[in-house]
């Protein structure tokens, strides 16, 4: 299951995306995210990996990441595995006049056994909490 989103956020392109790149900010503003640790302290970028504790369908998951795109200012992706849940976080942000960004966020979901029978009933909250989570990384980015 996809969800995708859109918000536009009153910041550069190049704040917004290293923000975004820091996977250390996702528990910030990302509700289902309780912690995200690179494998290494050193600067995200294709190949980067590290570990992510999400609540998914109510329960806490560990799942590991891999960055499989990466262009600075522009685009972002992580592929999760676990034997629970996988998918992708895709980012792509786009320049909006002077000063500003677009950033489209594509959430892909693959879960096994009776939790991927689940997740289609899901939808509508997992929008709701995308949304949740967008309005949140807005106000966290313009307040700077």
């Amino acid at each position: 299951m996809r969800v995708t989103r859109k918000v536009f956020i009153n910041r550069d392109p190049d704040i917004v995306f290293g923000y975004l790149a820091s996977a250390a900010n996702e528990p910030v503003w990302r509700a289902g995210i309780l912690r995200a640790e690179p494998d290494q302290p050193v600067e995200a970028g294709i190949g980067s990996t590290g570990t992510s504790l999400l609540r998914f369908m109510g329960r806490e998951v560990e799942v590991c990441w891999e960055v499989v795109e990466f262009e600075p200012q522009a685009r972002l992706c992580r592929e999760y595995t676990s034997g629970v849940r996988g998918g992708r976080d895709r980012y792509t942000l786009e320049r909006f006049g002077k000063g500003a960004t677009v950033v489209e966020v594509e959430l892909e979901f693959e879960a096994a056994g009776l939790m991927g029978l689940l997740i289609p009933s899901r939808r509508t909250s997992m929008e709701h909490e995308l949304r949740t989570d967008l309005q949140r990384l807005k106000a966290i980015l313009e307040d700077r």
